[in-house]
């Protein structure tokens, strides 16, 4: 009984596949001769044949039909996968048909054809009379069956009691076992019932969104890998050709469509190479991004250990799997310079630094977060934006010469002289808030370098402002900083306005006598006084005898912050005062002797006592306006009501009260009515930009005014933000201006950031100022490439950062330097040049070189410039990359980009014109601006490579390499010789073009690539055609046409003797026809000889030209 025997039950039962095959198993054939041959796995269970089974299975019945006997046969391993039936029966898959037998097993040892158990499914049916088998056919089976069979047998007998059954291995699994595993290998037992429903109706709801199963999975089989072309379609010669000429072509062609098809899957390899290594995004370092914004990791510490731990070549991470081999972040990769970085190592979908060249206008869209408002009118494309832009980039230059030189350079103040020049729209805010900076800095508007009064220096501020910690001291000194300097502003920018009334109203002024600060006063209260703007109508302020109003002089000289000038005027007057407050003079000379402008304490609450009594007790409309101005801010009484009641303030004079009343001081020690700051301020106006200054409204002003309240309070970064939609030039200098001194938070991630505006872990604001700086070169770097570079270099500003902020902006710098050579190609002028005579030229990368935090220049400026000159190189570009090459001491290569121009030239067709080169950009200034003026020629350039003659290129830097021991030592023997045999054959072409026969000829036998002095020797000739082997490409490509050039000129020579020219006898005329004669055969058998490594119509030429010239 075979295995499938124990599983199908002996009666009749239906089946799925119960017609699949119509053929007699082996165990009817063996039962028609009477005998009983049990199976291999006969007795596993220890059950009778005659027995039938109770099992059911999977494969139950696969290949049985009704049941001719009364009880099983016992058959083979697969005996019930063929059985048949004697009469009709109907299947699944078409009408009913007659069963049919063959005496055939389908076992997989049998002699069958087909080896596959399904295999009767295909054949044809065969006729009735053969359902009865022969005894032959029985006995042809194969005799290992029949060993299995003895050894069935044989395991049989040890079952009983024999000592067999030690040398097999024993069945651990019965019947019902194996069925299980049977069915557990189609999957069905491993599911579970709510698996398999879910199943069903992912089906159904597939089929009812019209997916069609069947022919979906129908096209994924289709998908299979095609072959190519290219190898589909080479023709190789199967047998031996008779017509050896037809073989040799067939040969030939299979060679060559050979070449090709590896030329095409090694650019398929190139390319995936290429897609797998650049067009790739690095997941983990985009989580570990994440991670950091969302304070999950630490900067630089826990979130490059987490990458470094898990990005692996071949390990998955969180948001998928990078297969980017060379490129792993562990601790080597942050020790690595960042200069091997390659230009086409950024992933596709990682922004440019410095953005693509383009209008103005779209400056401002290319960030997120920033909406472009330059239509509304505040900056349009015309010649006062350029003019601005021209100005500012001369303001640049100079601070960058200031810096290589290392002294101070008041850019707060320069700045700001350009923004005074006629520029367009730009709101007088701009002007208000440089000279605010100017005050919170402290800057000098003409410092000298080494004097006390220098004024601050470059990065001065860095570690106050950027320190994290809200309460620290150096948070608290710089906020104190901004106050004073911010409420210094408002008070000169009042007591100029003050000058200018009295000037436009001299006569209600009446000034007279000496101008000091108080008679400047004076007269401004007098001004206000004829306008009716001092008071309202139904206030009375008090006077003194002389009928002044003594309160409005005092609050008018808080105002401009002359604070001892008010002090000394209530003591001159202290009379008149203490007569209606008595205690005002102490108070204010107190105020005006201390440095931080805070009472001491008794003072302070006997103030606040005698504020709020006034305040409560005095009838309306009797408390003169100006006591309680002075009052409050004497005293900084009523801190919750920030404001003066009966006098008109304008926004500047509200803000100006605002930092008068505002103290920077330790709040733990401070009473809480007291505690008044920096931070309280800068609430106020984020209120008022909320309120009034939001997307497509300007507010009261316009954006100038709320661009100036957000430089007084502190809000650098949020005023860069805001700025930079209206007028990009403005802000990009603003910017440079802070960041100079070390008051602009920059972007801790520069690379991944798309918005201008950002917030670190903290809730700290920070400008993308790379990318900020680098689209705003993208206005004029193609036509002042010099100034980008002065651009470019600022972004080195922030290299002095903490941690690896520090070392990502002087990436991002060197980077940007990178892209902007590769895209402007002002290679000499970057990079450097060369004169005639060797000398190297620095260019402008060169010069700066100082100031882009670089611990290896020559290591950089070397990478930049192979960069550049492989791409040069591969753009076809051959002077600059013969230019940059040099520059970066790679000799051996410039010696063999001149031989592919020599080469390329030489393989232009006699009838055609000449290759020329595409020269460098003439430059008639020398690039170092520190150099005189020269006379040099217009249109003429400093530079060796600048021909357009690729010939006179590789004389150039052949001979210039010659005249130097050192150049020549770095070229190889082999690129050198193969120079010199190019500028050989170049001499050649020429002379074949002047048709000047008889010096051709000569220079072709210098050469010795022709056996031109063979004299007939046959050995000779096939020495030359075997030396073509060992031929440079370069040379060897150009064999053909120089055997051309050599037929050409030995006909022109022939035909000059036959003319009588070349003053030869008749004597030496016949020996030299016979010369030219011999020269031509032994020419002609080495073509021959070489023709299949001819390019293609070279041996027709030559065959159509050598009888002209006694070839054959």
């Amino acid at each position: 009984m075979s295995l499938f025997d124990r599983i199908t039950p002996a009666e009749s039962k239906s089946s799925l596949f119960a017609s699949l095959s119509n053929q007699p198993t082996l165990s009817q054939a063996q039962q028609s001769q009477g005998t009983s041959a049990p199976s291999i796995f006969a007795n596993l269970a220890n059950q009778q044949q005659s027995q039938p089974s109770q099992s059911t299975s999977l494969f139950s019945n696969l290949g049985t039909s009704q049941a001719q006997h009364s009880q099983p046969a016992p058959s083979s391993l697969f005996s019930n996968l063929a059985s048949s039936q004697t009469q009709q029966t109907s299947t699944l898959f078409g009408a009913p048909k007659p069963a049919t037998s063959q005496a055939a097993s389908s076992n997989p040892f049998t002699t069958s054809s087909d080896p596959s158990i399904f295999s009767s499914q295909q054949k044809p049916q065969l006729e009735p009379d053969a359902q009865q088998p022969s005894a032959p056919t029985r006995l042809s089976q194969p005799a290992y069956f029949d060993s299995l069979l003895e050894k069935g047998k044989k395991r049989t007998r040890d079952v009983d009691g024999g000592s067999g059954i030690r040398q097999l291995p024993e069945l651990q699994l019965g019947l019902g076992d194996i069925a299980r595993r049977v069915r557990e290998l189609g999957g069905v037992e491993k599911q579970t019932s709510a698996e398999r429903g879910a199943d069903s109706k992912a089906h159904y709801l597939l089929a009812a969104s019209g997916v069609n199963l069947g022919a979906t999975r129908r096209d994924l089989d289709a998908l299979r890998v095609q072959p190519t072309a290219s190898t589909a379609g080479l023709q190789v010669p199967s047998e031996w050709d008779l017509d050896t000429n037809r073989y040799m072509d067939q040969m030939q062609q299979r060679s060559t469509l050979k070449m090709i098809s590896e030329g095409i899957e090694r650019a398929h390899r190139n390319f995936d190479a290429y897609l797998e290594e650049n067009i790739d995004i690095n997941w983990e370092a985009q989580r570990k991004r994440i991670y950091e914004h969302f304070g999950l990791a630490s900067q630089g510490q826990e979130g490059s250990d987490v990458a470094s731990q898990s990005m692996s070549p071949g390990i998955r991470g969180s948001f998928g799997r990078s297969t980017r081999r060379g490129r792993t972040l562990n601790a080597d990769q942050s020790k690595q310079s960042t200069l091997g970085r390659s230009i086409f190592g950024q992933s596709s979908l990682q922004k440019s630094v410095i953005g693509t060249p383009t209008s103005g206008q779209k400056t401002a869209s290319l960030f997120a977060d920033v909406e472009d408002k330059s239509a509304q009118g505040a900056v349009s494309d015309d010649r006062f934006p350029r003019d601005k832009q021209t100005r500012f980039a001369v303001k640049v230059q100079a601070l960058n010469r200031a810096r290589v030189q290392e002294k101070a350079y008041p850019i707060f103040h320069e700045f700001k002289d350009v923004e005074m020049q006629p520029s367009g729209e730009s709101p007088p805010q701009l002007i208000d808030a440089y000279k605010a900076l100017i005050d919170i800095v402290q800057e000098q508007s003409r410092p000298e370098l080494g004097s006390p009064s220098a004024g601050p220096k470059q990065r001065q501020f860095l570690s106050d402002y950027t320190d994290e910690t809200p309460n620290s001291a150096y948070q608290t000194g710089i906020r104190r900083r901004v106050l004073d300097g911010s409420r210094r502003s408002l008070e000169k920018q009042f007591f100029e306005s003050v000058e200018a009334v009295i000037n436009r109203n001299a006569k209600e002024a009446n000034l007279g006598g000496i101008p000091t600060a108080l008679n400047k006063i004076r007269a401004y209260i007098r001004v206000r006084d004829v306008r009716k703007d001092l008071k309202p109508d139904e206030l009375e302020l008090q006077k003194m005898d002389d009928a002044e109003p003594m309160w409005a002089v005092v609050y008018f000289l808080l105002r401009c912050g002359l604070m001892q000038d008010a002090a000394d005027y209530v003591k001159n007057n202290a009379t008149a005062f203490r007569a209606v407050e008595r205690n005002f003079v102490t108070y204010i000379v107190s105020y005006a002797k201390d440095k931080d402008k805070r009472l001491p304490r008794d003072l302070q609450d006997r103030i606040n006592t005698e504020y709020q009594q006034k305040a409560r007790m005095a009838p309306e409309n009797s408390l003169d306006p100006y006591k309680m101005a002075c009052y409050k801010i004497v005293g900084r009484c009523e801190l919750t009501k920030r404001t003066i009641e009966g006098i008109n303030l304008s926004s500047n004079d509200w803000l100006w009260l605002q930092f008068c009343l505002a103290r920077e001081v330790n709040r733990v020690e401070e009473v809480a009515g007291d505690v008044f700051g920096l931070d309280e301020i800068r609430e106020s106006i984020s209120e008022i930009g909320q309120r009034h200054y939001q997307k497509g409204q300007e507010g009261l002003g316009g954006y100038g005014t709320f661009f100036h309240l957000q430089i007084l309070a502190g809000m650098f970064e949020q005023a860069i933000s805001f700025l930079f939609p209206y007028t990009y030039v403005s802000a990009a200098h603003f910017a440079i201006a802070l960041c100079y001194y070390g008051l602009l938070r920059v972007s801790g991630t520069p690379g991944a950031e798309s918005d201008l505006l950002t917030y670190n872990t903290k809730e700290l604001p920070q400008i993308s100022f790379g990318r900020m700086i680098g689209y705003y070169t993208r206005d004029f770097r193609t036509s002042n490439v010099d100034a980008a570079v002065d651009y470019l270099v600022l972004i080195c500003l922030n290299a002095d950062l903490s941690g690896g902020a520090g070392k990502a902006q002087a990436s991002l710098c060197h980077e940007a330097l990178r892209e902007l050579v590769l895209e402007t190609r002002e290679f000499a002028q970057l990079l450097g040049d060369i004169r005639n005579d060797g000398t190297r030229l620095k260019g402008t990368v060169e010069q700066r070189l100082k100031l882009l935090d670089l611990s290896d220049q020559e290591v950089f400026l070397k990478t930049v410039t192979i960069q550049a000159a492989s791409v040069a190189d591969d753009n076809g570009r051959t002077t600059d990359a013969v230019l940059l090459y040099h520059l970066a001491e790679h000799y051996d290569n410039v010696i063999a980009t001149v031989n592919r121009a020599v080469s390329d030239s030489l393989a232009i067709d006699l009838s055609e014109p000449d290759l020329k080169l595409q020269p460098l950009k003439p430059r008639s200034l020398p690039l170092d601006p520190q150099q005189p003026q020269q006379n040099v020629p217009a249109n003429s350039s400093f530079s060796l490579t600048a021909v357009s003659d690729p010939s006179t290129l590789a004389r150039n830097m052949v001979s210039l390499y010659d005249s130097s021991p050192l150049y020549h030592a770095k070229v190889l023997p082999r690129n050198r010789s193969t120079a010199a045999t190019l500028l050989i054959l170049t001499q050649i072409k020429s002379h074949i073009q002047s048709q000047k026969w008889s010096l051709a000829l000569p220079l072709i036998a210098s050469t010795h690539l022709l056996p031109l002095s063979a004299h007939g020797s046959i050995p000779d000739i096939r020495a030359h055609a075997a030396n073509t082997n060992s031929l440079p490409q370069l040379v060897a490509r150009h064999l053909g046409h120089l055997v051309l050039w050599c037929i050409m000129a030995l006909g022109g020579e022939r035909a000059g003797l036959e003319e009588g020219k070349g003053g030869f006898v008749d004597a030496g005329r016949e020996g030299r026809r016979e010369e030219l004669r011999a020269i031509g055969r032994d020419l002609m058998c080495f073509a021959g000889l070489v023709r299949y490594r001819l390019e293609r119509g070279v041996w027709e030429a030559v065959v159509r030209v050598g009888g002209d010239v006694g070839g054959y």
